[in-house]
């Protein structure tokens, strides 16, 4: 096998084997509603966000992730009571080796209270993906290989995450389990590509130090069959909700640094840097990702059952 041969079985195992099939984000607390569904409105205002992830930079071919989301409150109550509902739609763009695949999703959400402090939601992602494979950026000792020649240049298939959310304004926690349908198709020579069913669990807690300064861990499980498991470690150092740095673990990956700071009170940047610390260190150098995210009510809004790490 040449380079190019070996890049394609690494990158591409991802998307004909059982293993990780879907985008990661190191700086998951700014990006939660890509991940969940019933995230949705828990701003009560209208929420962009828009990011960009280069991951193994160096490594030909590596994934490289740009995508942007918006979500907003449809209609309350009208008596302030949390009963809600709340729409959005993540596009999203993934590009490894010879593979590119796109995603549209819309997103629908309903919240409602179960006590004064917490707020409880439900919401689901209707959409499609589309996976294209272009046979170009591939190199072969064999120039007939069937498993190339017979390949399909784009596959679509519909998408279904389904997903819960709690809130309070001390803690959070969710789940999702993506590719729902777990899609089979004839993709890569006359194999049959299944995109395997993903889980995620998330949540964390705000741990107050000072007036102005608090701890915010937090953890994001991803699971699928025949896989290990992901486990994201963070904890972040917040200075009233103005600046946030931090620190994150990952355990099939890197470990991490990352800072998030307000921009003219509307704006709020983040910006995660990760170390490997896999196998795959040794021929690749690390990891950027930066997430811009818009708020036009202010971060400094909250809902009445905001989240520590939405304002």
């Amino acid at each position: 096998m040449i380079k190019q041969i070996s890049i394609l079985l690494f990158l591409t195992s991802s998307f004909v084997g059982f293993s990780q099939q879907v985008p990661q984000f190191t700086n998951y607390l700014t990006n939660q509603f890509s991940y969940n569904p019933a995230v949705a409105g828990s701003k009560d205002c209208l929420d962009i966000t828009l990011g960009h992830r280069t991951q193994w930079s160096g490594f030909e071919g590596a994934p490289v992730t740009t995508y942007g989301s918006f979500n907003t409150t449809l209609k309350q109550d009208k008596f302030g009571l949390g009963y809600k509902h709340a729409i959005g739609l993540v596009v999203l763009n993934d590009s490894y080796g010879p593979f590119n695949r796109s995603k549209l999703k819309a997103a629908y959400a309903y919240h409602l209270p179960l006590t004064r402090d917490i707020l409880f939601s439900m919401g689901m992602f209707f959409g499609v993906e589309q996976v294209n494979f272009d046979a170009n950026d591939v190199t072969l000792i064999n120039y007939n290989d069937d498993a190339i020649n017979n390949s399909r240049r784009s596959i679509i298939f519909p998408e279904i995450t389904p997903g819960i959310f709690l809130q309070s304004d001390l803690w959070f926690a969710g789940a999702t389990l993506q590719q729902t349908l777990g899609n089979r198709k004839k993709a890569v020579g006359t194999d049959e590509t299944k995109l395997t069913r993903h889980g995620s669990l998330m949540g964390g807690l705000n741990i107050p130090l000072t007036n102005d300064w608090s701890i915010v861990p937090s953890t994001l499980f991803k699971f699928s069959k025949a896989a290990p498991w992901a486990i994201d470690v963070n904890v972040m150092a917040d200075f009233k909700r103005k600046l946030s740095l931090g620190i994150s673990y990952r355990n099939t990956d890197a470990v991490a640094a990352l800072i998030n700071f307000n921009l003219l009170n509307y704006f709020r940047v983040g910006y995660a840097y990760d170390y490997t610390i896999s196998k795959i260190r040794f021929g690749a150098f690390n990891s950027h990702e930066i997430t811009l995210m818009i708020n036009p009510c202010g971060f400094k809004e909250a809902s009445k059952y905001a989240c520590p790490t939405f304002n």
